[in-house]
């Protein structure tokens, strides 16, 4: 058998329906997928335009951020305890992403952030447009697209009205001179949204998606009861023209009025942080398959806890997500679902709760789940798209190595990925990026992050706050 690449005599790790473990076993790729998944034996026959060694190394599907927010990349810690921010974290962000940033901003940005997700073994992720989505002008969406496309990472690109207050005020910058205001409307959002899923949604060979994504679905102030029922269904009605789901925010009351007042809640919605719900909003999401995106190391889920447990329990598929790397995070998804256990396990006072096989579906099979994509993403098998990891288990905090999936939850972590393949082609081999320069991507993502600064005023928010030494509060 010819391939185009062979991973030869690994433990490859499936989460496939059987979840197999297959020690010195091969996988071979060809045509941009899964041809063949077989014991290393059986493939010592094979030949292949690139062999890679697989001994010593765990080989696992592409790992799924399920719901993100492009433009943290270059905010990250932005406003820490406060100091230089302008209202609340949302306001500060808003002011940032509609009011100071450039084409070259957003571009730099997805470059850092799909480098950062590929290190970490994330081969495919959601990317709202920021905090809110920027909707003005869809050349900002137009620059994120290619600077991740450009990096090799698959990207769902997520365009939506923000939440109220409206009208939303831009600014266009060329270089450092500022363009006149622009004001837009609620019914300006809702019409870019289908201009840009028309546009972008399965562009570049099917790298880049892009799905309406709403910033809030349920109740928010700001909007009339009519003007809600209008942004959803035309949300809906976008979904399915084009045959994408649906993604956005909730929080505790806003399944129970969507469920009231919307026909939006269902198999092709996914709901990020879902905290603080009751139980009728629990059986109301199992009832109509919607499914949950729940970030374990958010501000949102330190304001109210989201029952992933009591969810899984009753049925809802829920993934694990990162909600990117601002203010306090990352894109290192393995630690991630290791909070989100911690966390469960604690408020049950039962170490037993949540098993590390479940949280690991949670960044895979179950997030592609989430997002309508398992028919080609999520698992290794024959026949998938080839979005392959390859994390070097050759290390002392990994062995002694037996229960292999055990080991990847409880002691990897993303900076263990030594390998990514992203649909067929290798994007990141020894740690190493193979389409960008690094050393480029980051001088690029410093300079834009400085001089939306300058163009904001916020110099002072990337300053530490006064209380940030020798107290236990900011």
């Amino acid at each position: 058998m010819k391939l185009d690449i062979l991973i030869h005599d690994a433990t490859i790790i499936t989460m496939d329906e059987r979840r197999r473990v297959l020690r010195h076993a091969s996988i071979g790729i060809d045509q941009r997928c899964i041809r063949v998944i077989c014991s290393a034996d059986e493939a010592d026959g094979f030949t292949a335009e690139k062999i890679i060694d697989g001994s010593g190394h765990l080989v696992i599907p592409g790992m799924i951020d399920s719901h993100a927010h492009a433009g943290h990349g270059l905010t990250k810690t932005l406003g820490t305890g406060g100091i230089g921010m302008v209202g609340d974290w949302d306001d500060f962000m808003e002011a940032i992403y509609f009011q100071g940033t450039t084409i070259d901003f957003w571009r730099a940005e997805a470059r850092l952030s799909g480098l950062e997700r590929l290190k970490f073994g994330v081969t495919a992720g959601m990317s709202m447009l920021g905090s809110y989505p920027r909707y003005d002008d869809l050349i900002y969406a137009q620059a994120h697209v290619e600077g991740m496309v450009e990096v090799g990472v698959r990207d769902i690109l997520g365009i939506g009205p923000p939440n109220p207050p409206y009208p939303k005020r831009f600014l266009d910058w060329d270089g450092d001179t500022c363009g006149p205001e622009k004001i837009l409307s609620h019914a300006d959002a809702i019409a870019r949204t289908k201009e840009a899923v028309e546009r972008f949604h399965g562009g570049h060979g099917g790298l880049t998606l892009c799905y309406p994504t709403p910033s809030g679905v349920g109740y928010r102030e700001g909007l009339t009861h009519e003007e809600l029922v209008q942004q959803n269904a035309a949300m809906k009605a976008v979904a399915d023209e084009f045959g994408v789901p649906v993604h956005g925010h909730a929080y505790k009351g806003d399944i129970l009025y969507a469920f009231k007042h919307f026909d939006i809640l269902g198999p092709h919605l996914s709901l990020a942080h879902v905290t603080g719900i009751s139980d009728e909003e629990i059986q109301i999401l199992a009832d109509t398959g919607t499914h949950v995106l729940s970030g374990p190391m958010t501000n949102a889920y330190i304001n109210a806890r989201c029952p992933v447990v009591e969810l899984l329990d009753r049925g809802v598929n829920v993934a694990f997500c990162t909600d990117a790397s601002a203010p306090n995070r990352s894109y290192d998804l393995l630690e991630k679902l290791r909070i989100g256990l911690w966390l469960h396990r604690s408020h049950f006072q039962d170490a037993d709760v949540l098993t590390a096989g479940k949280a690991l579906e949670m960044i895979t099979i179950d997030a592609a789940r989430a997002l309508g994509l398992d028919s080609e993403l999520g698992s290794l098998e024959e026949g998938k798209k080839a979005d392959v990891v390859l994390i070097n288990a050759q290390k002392p905090h990994l062995y002694p190595l037996w229960q292999e999936p055990l080991r990847l939850v409880y002691q990897a972590s993303g900076h263990d990925v030594e390998t990514v393949i992203v649909d067929g082609r290798i994007v990141l081999e020894n740690r190493t990026a193979q389409a960008v320069d690094e050393a480029a991507v980051l001088a690029e993502a410093q300079l834009e992050a400085e001089k939306m600064l300058d163009r904001t005023g916020f110099q002072k928010s990337a300053e530490l706050p006064e209380r940030f030494w020798k107290s236990t509060h900011y």
